[in-house]
């Protein structure tokens, strides 16, 4: 049986977050989440990877993606312009707006709350690389710095945010 991941905002290749934001070089970011995925993603799992796969650079993403174990699923980031869903759709990769995961709204950018409240779980993001939740509890940040650039799996998620 498959397992579920998630993580968001690898920005593969970007520097200027390597450096000013992570605190790495770009070798070293891009590396580090290559073989943290690899370590905890078979080959059957399913990693939904919640946007802004590279920077600015469409044309790294097979480049990438193809290093990385897993049925990849994407969606779709603010730096995931119509270059990188060009390239996906030719991948065979879904890409979406956002979804529901087993009561949760799966989004790139987190959703205002009156979205969430009474009709969600809650709200699986990313897009945020400097604060962990921005509306509360219910907001589960899987941006790369907060899951230490590995995809963490559902269950693992739910434990982290306390909702299990």
């Amino acid at each position: 049986m498959s397992r579920v991941f998630f993580i968001s905002d690898t920005h593969f290749g970007h520097r200027n977050l390597a450096e000013n934001v992570r605190k790495m070089s770009v070798d070293e970011m891009d590396k580090l989440i290559i073989t943290n995925w690899n370590k905890v993603v078979n080959k059957k799992d399913i990693v939904y990877h919640l946007g802004d796969i590279v920077m600015e650079k469409p044309s790294l993403i097979k480049q990438y993606l193809e290093q990385l174990n897993g049925n990849i699923r994407v969606v779709g980031g603010n730096h995931d312009l119509l270059g990188c869903t060009n390239i996906l759709k030719e991948m065979n990769i879904p890409i979406v707006g956002c979804f529901n995961y087993k009561g949760f709204i799966v989004t790139h950018i987190p959703v205002h709350p009156m979205e969430v409240n009474g009709f969600f779980r809650g709200n699986i993001h990313g897009h945020v690389h400097n604060v962990k939740t921005i509306y509360g509890k219910d907001y589960l940040n899987v941006a790369c710095e907060f899951i230490n650039y590995t995809p963490i799996e559902f269950t693992q998620l739910l434990t982290k945010y306390g909702f299990i």
